[in-house]
């Protein structure tokens, strides 16, 4: 009987043959034969493994395969299925060794009544500790110990680890963190399930974490709300977390000397995969911030993800559905102009163009002349925030015309009295609200008007609603929450509509604002269920 083995890929098959080779090797320990396929799929690369052979070998196998396999964020099982006759090319594996250590040899390594704790030397070369070559594990252990130690003791160690050279240091707070195990994590930070699993996966990425408020004076620099994550992301490191441990250090912050040549301590590792920087969903979804050379602007992402000559067919006959072959584009950027797009073939059409006045004067003036009870809405806003106001009436009038519906942040956090100085590089909104830890903000008025028989948003509105919230005295966390909260609502309504007045199926939301989690989680919880949501290919989050 054939036992097809069927697992779900992001990568191309190049980028996933150490789990190829993985998968290979076992089945060679079993002496079986063995074939494979690697498919492209719509929106992910499936690969099937097949082994010829009886049910009970299979099954041990698969045991096998399940307890040594380590989890992954590029490789995921999916099923089993079994076939009486296929026509496979079969073969052998000549590979004697796999490219990385699995679950249960770490196990084994970090268990310290397992004969071989410590024995990290077939994965682990040329260690060097404190000016001695190490090459025994009694060595080896008195070098973790020594290094526990000097953390322990406020001191900065130099560390050559799998990913650079790294500033090690317990008391001396930076822009990264590392954790040496899952339950210190979770002890430290604010955490779901989808993150931790993320952390603790194979490729073992970088996200940004919330520490909990009680930890935030311990943990974050000032006035930073989030700090870069990391779980030890080697065995070496790993392997000294358990010493570390017992010294009563969950975590150590680390800065990158990638052209440092002095060290504490270096060793040669097995290869890696390059360190992702990697934002996750609630729901599960991988969006890697990283951007590539090739991607110059909003033309060259769209082109990654369809087809710049994906032109309707010619027209069918009489009562033949007419397949729609338009795309809608919503790019949502932090530094780039805000696109909404539908393409069509090489051609496009903007159902929504984003511009609007972005200086707080101007906004106010607006407000005070231009809307019903405006004036009496800075009336009362004065009787509580007269220094504010003062501070927005002193700035210049000249216009600030944006298209970058991010800067909306910008200049409501400026009327709100969020920051003391205008600045469209601020986004305090942004980071008052990833301090909310409840899941429901109020509604900011998110709305379109038609002006000149063209649709647009009524930008000036969002700020009156925001000023009234704040005058009824909403904190800035729940305050800022609602602003993303809202957003979120009002492009996932703009999408449901847009894709139903047009017949589109096919929706890319692109845009580095997908790179923030609270976002992130907003806008999928927000879109309609009935449509194709495309979402960044690696490198092509945004554009340089």
């Amino acid at each position: 009987m054939i036992f097809e083995f069927i697992f779900s890929s992001t990568k191309t098959k190049s980028s996933i043959k150490h789990f190829i080779h993985f998968l290979q090797f076992y089945a060679n320990k079993r002496n079986l034969d063995f074939s494979d396929m690697f498919e492209k799929q719509k929106n992910h690369y499936s690969y099937s493994f097949f082994i010829d052979t009886e049910p009970q070998i299979a099954l041990d196998f698969a045991n096998d395969i399940a307890n040594r396999l380590p989890m992954s964020i590029d490789f995921n099982f999916v099923e089993i299925k079994t076939h009486q006759n296929l026509s496979l090319k079969w073969k052998k594996n000549p590979i004697k060794k796999i490219a990385f250590i699995d679950v249960l040899q770490t196990k084994e390594i970090s268990n310290e009544n397992s004969k071989t704790f410590c024995d990290l030397f077939d994965w682990v070369k040329n260690i060097q500790a404190y000016g001695q070559n190490i090459t025994d594990k009694i060595s080896l252990i008195e070098a973790f110990k020594k290094t526990a130690s000097k953390l322990k003791n406020a001191e900065s160690l130099f560390i050559k680890t799998a990913n650079g050279v790294r500033e090690f240091s317990f008391i001396n707070k930076s822009e990264n963190i590392m954790f040496w195990d899952l339950s210190n994590l979770s002890t430290y930070m604010r955490l779901q399930n989808t993150q931790s699993h993320l952390l603790a996966s194979y490729e073992k990425p970088m996200t940004k974490l919330c520490p909990k408020e009680v930890f935030v004076p311990s943990l974050l620099q000032d006035k930073n709300v989030e700090i870069n994550t990391i779980l030890a992301d080697d065995l070496f490191l790993s392997t000294l977390g358990i010493f570390v441990l017992k010294m009563d250090m969950g975590y150590v912050f680390f800065k990158n000397h990638p052209k440092s040549k002095n060290y504490d301590l270096s060793y040669e590792h097995y290869p890696l995969v390059k360190k992702q920087d990697i934002t996750i969903s609630e729901s599960g979804f991988l969006i890697n911030k990283t951007i590539k050379k090739d991607s110059k602007n909003i033309f060259n992402i769209i082109s990654k993800h369809f087809d710049e000559k994906d032109l309707p067919p010619p027209r069918p006959k009489k009562n033949t559905p007419l397949n729609n072959h338009q795309k809608l584009i919503i790019f949502l950027s932090k530094n780039h102009p805000t696109n909404i797009l539908i393409k069509e073939g090489i051609s496009y059409k903007t159902p929504l163009k984003i511009s609007f006045e972005a200086n707080p004067k101007i906004i106010i003036q607006k407000i005070q002349n231009d809307y019903k009870n405006g004036d009496k809405l800075l009336k009362n806003f004065n009787e509580y925030f007269k220094e504010i106001l003062e501070n927005i009436y002193n700035l210049d009038d000249i216009p600030i015309q944006s298209q970058n519906l991010m800067d909306i942040f910008c200049s409501a956090s400026f009327i709100l009295g969020y920051q003391s100085k205008f600045d469209l590089e601020l986004n305090n909104i942004l980071d008052h609200a990833k301090k909310f830890v409840r899941d429901k903000g109020p509604r900011i008025d998110f709305k379109l008007i038609k002006e000149e028989e063209k649709i647009k948003l009524d930008y000036t509105r969002i700020i009156r609603s925001a000023m009234s919230f704040r005058i009824a005295g909403l904190d800035e966390a729940t305050l800022s929450y609602g602003f993303i909260d809202s957003m979120a609502e009002f492009l996932g309504n703009f999408i449901r509509d847009t894709s139903t007045n047009f017949a589109i199926k096919d929706i890319l939301i692109c845009g580095d604002m997908l790179g923030e989690k609270i976002f992130l989680d907003k806008i999928l919880h927000y879109l309609p269920k009935n449509i194709n949501i495309h979402l960044p290919k690696d490198g092509y989050i945004d554009y340089l």
